[in-house]
């Protein structure tokens, strides 16, 4: 195992040959200063769009005559598959005056031209084993794939300077373990700064040569490490078909090689060396960097905003410790959330609902049934309904702040004990079926994290004492829930329920029990095939189900104090609730409809999430997509002292996913409406 100390004598080595090669000031180098189209600064202000990036990029870029470079590798997967974005995205970098120096590597080209000459590839410490046959093969594929870069971005305007020997001079590692392989002694850069003096972006293929004129292969990490070790460059980005470093199926958004490398490199890598050896190159580069630097795993199509702005769509990758400076390249800094069950309706209001909050950043969503797809894609599609596959409604058209590479993992509650995203990780929300959240919430449990938040959407912690349950209207509640890490969300007819039964609940015969009448629409039944959300079957129909102890009836009882008698029916429409309430009143009274109107209003007046009409009927379609419950059509049997309200509430929102938002954001401290607009 390669220690701590090692990869500290290393950085000291590299610093002491940066030094006797007279290299370090590559970096900031005087240039010219280059006109910006227009274009070029739309999409600069699209990217440089909040204070912090504001400040991050005048501190970086603002400097007339200065020259910034960052050294990017790009992994072969991504020449062969993403070509023409990540072209789009070194021509705008380019057009913006910036200047990357480009290092490639070719694995999968390697082992497609291996395979046609009959040679089995062999890895020995994540280094390709080269013997004559596949060093020869190497120097063709990296000539090709090198011209092929070139080419692309010379047909897009942009000129480029292939460099394909006479950077990287080397000695044979292990000729008899390693065959032809090199290790970097020292860097050449004069025709790096030649290219970049020429106005062109450098493209170096990963072949290096002895003092002697061997050719040896060199991998394209350690090339990578050991020319943003002599370079210095502002920032070092890796470009994988990832989009960043995954562990067990989740991206991590940060890697403080202080605090995670050790456990990382102690994991079980059989069969996976590569992995290893990127993970030991990048440590080793982070210790011989300026304590600001930082180095970034992202994708083609994010590479843009990684160099321009501060923030990060990929895994973040940083010396850490308590004597270093914050990393030019930072994270958000906003709270980072977890999904666990996406698929739903509620799990995709739900992402939508976290990608319109500016303080949260959800960096983990797990579906077993959505794995590899992107996050953003299912938050802008309109949910289909599960029969037809056809649009349930509409789009929304609501910018959203999502990380657009992120894509939904499957992670379970075993990955829980050892994926480091989930120590990271500050909000959990759970939002699987009811009986699956527990043995997540035990998982996290077991973690011991203090100070992070989990949030049940099941029923599964409603009746638990030691979790508070989050209807933030109910008097005393709002108090518990500031600071909490243990929510249970209620669900969305008991919510609505609640709502109209709270402010008469003083008033009430409890020898009768509240009559609650609910209609909700059919996404209330899941995404499963079932009868209750089969168009055809509800076409011009009403159904009841579960019409005694659903569910909902004693968690609203038990939360209330006193029994509720509910009925649920599922209706035509896709989204939204209906409630008609029947309360009977403990003594004569002369409320009328306008005293009953001016006591909920009252007892609302502070509530974001809470409008009450004193006159007319609330509508469900009127509700529908909003964040707030309606109260409303009170009507009043003075004969009988019975009271009738209505409450209309949208079941994926106010009585799920916006109901979770107003929870989260009072555990964090944070003002409950963010997010909510």
């Amino acid at each position: 195992m390669l220690t701590r100390r090692f990869f500290f004598h290393a950085a000291k080595q590299t610093r002491l040959r940066l030094r006797q090669n007279g290299l370090r000031g590559l970096a900031t180098a005087p240039v010219p200063p280059t006109p910006a189209s227009t274009d070029v600064i739309r999409k600069l202000l699209s990217i440089v769009s909040s204070d912090a990036d504001l400040a991050e990029y005048k501190a970086t870029y603002g400097t007339p005559g200065v020259r910034r470079t960052t050294v990017i590798k790009i992994g072969g997967e991504v020449l062969e598959n993403e070509m023409d974005t990540l072209v789009e995205s070194l021509t705008f970098l380019k057009e913006a005056g910036l200047f990357p120096i480009l290092v490639h590597g070719a694995g999968p080209q390697m082992n497609d031209e291996l395979e046609k000459a009959g040679v089995e590839p062999r890895y020995v410490q994540g280094n390709r084993y080269t013997d004559k046959t596949t060093l020869g093969i190497a120097k063709k594929v990296f000539l090709a794939a090198n011209r092929k870069l070139v080419d692309a971005l010379a047909a897009a305007g942009v000129p480029a300077r292939p460099i394909t020997s006479g950077v990287f001079e080397a000695a044979v590692r292990d000729l008899d373990v390693f065959g032809y392989v090199g290790e970097v002694d020292t860097i050449h850069s004069d025709a790096v700064r030649s290219a970049l003096d020429a106005g062109q972006i450098p493209v170096l293929s990963c072949l290096g040569e002895s003092k002697t004129g061997q050719l040896l292969n060199i991998n394209a990490d350690v090339a990578a490490r050991e020319l943003a070790i002599t370079l210095q460059p502002h920032k070092t980005i890796f470009i994988n078909a990832k989009g960043g470093w995954l562990e067990d199926g989740v991206k991590l958004p940060k890697l403080d090689m202080s605090k995670d490398y050790a456990t990382m490199a102690a994991r079980d890598y059989t069969g996976r060396q590569g992995t290893l050896l990127k993970l030991n190159e990048i440590n080793t580069l982070l210790q011989a960097l300026p304590s600001t630097s930082s180095v970034v795993l992202t994708s083609a199509s994010a590479l843009a905003s990684e160099i321009v702005s501060g923030h990060s769509a990929g895994t973040v990758c940083i010396r850490g410790g308590d004597n270093v400076d914050a990393p030019l390249h930072f994270c958000s800094g906003k709270k980072k959330v977890g999904l666990m069950g996406a698929r739903g309706y509620v799990g995709r209001e739900l992402i939508r609902v976290l990608g319109g909050h500016p303080e949260l950043d959800l960096v983990v969503a797990s579906s077993r049934a959505l794995v590899g797809q992107k996050v953003l894609d299912l938050a802008t599609a309109p949910p289909l309904n599960p029969h037809t596959n056809r649009p349930a409604t509409g789009v929304y058209h609501t910018p959203l702040r999502l990380n657009p590479e992120l894509a939904f993992s499957s992670l379970d509650e075993k990955d829980l004990a050892t994926a480091p995203i989930a120590r990271d990780v500050d909000v959990w929300v759970l939002a699987l079926p009811n009986g699956m959240c527990q043995q997540y919430a035990t998982a996290l449990d077991a973690l011991h994290e203090p100070n992070q938040v989990v949030i049940d959407l099941s029923a599964d912690q409603r009746f638990n004492k030691q979790w508070v349950y989050g209807l933030p209207e109910t008097p005393g509640t709002r108090d518990k829930l500031r600071g909490a890490t243990r929510i249970s969300n209620p669900g969305c007819y008991a919510t609505g329920a609640q709502l109209g039964v709270l402010p008469l609940l003083p008033y009430l015969d409890t020898s009768v029990p509240p009559h609650i009448f609910g209609v909700s629409g059919y996404s209330g039944a899941g995404t499963g095939l079932s009868p209750n959300n089969n168009e055809a079957v509800l076409h011009d129909n009403l159904i009841a189900y579960k019409s005694v102890e659903h569910i909902h009836e004693k968690e609203v009882s038990h939360q209330l104090g006193t029994r509720v008698a509910f009925m649920p029916h599922v209706a035509p429409w896709f989204q939204g609730i209906h409630l008609t309430l029947s309360l009977q009143l403990a003594h004569d009274s002369t409320m009328s409809e306008e005293n009953v109107a001016a006591l909920y209003q009252s007892f609302y007046a502070t509530e974001p999430l809470v409008q009450v009409l004193p006159q007319g009927v609330p509508q469900v379609k009127a509700n529908a997509c909003k964040h707030h419950a309606t109260i409303g059509g009170f009507s009043v049997d003075r004969a009988n002292k019975r009271v009738a309200l209505v409450v209309t509430i949208d079941n994926l929102l106010k009585g799920a996913a916006s109901q979770a938002m107003q929870n989260i954001n009072l555990a964090l401290g944070m003002d409950e409406r963010l997010g909510l607009h």
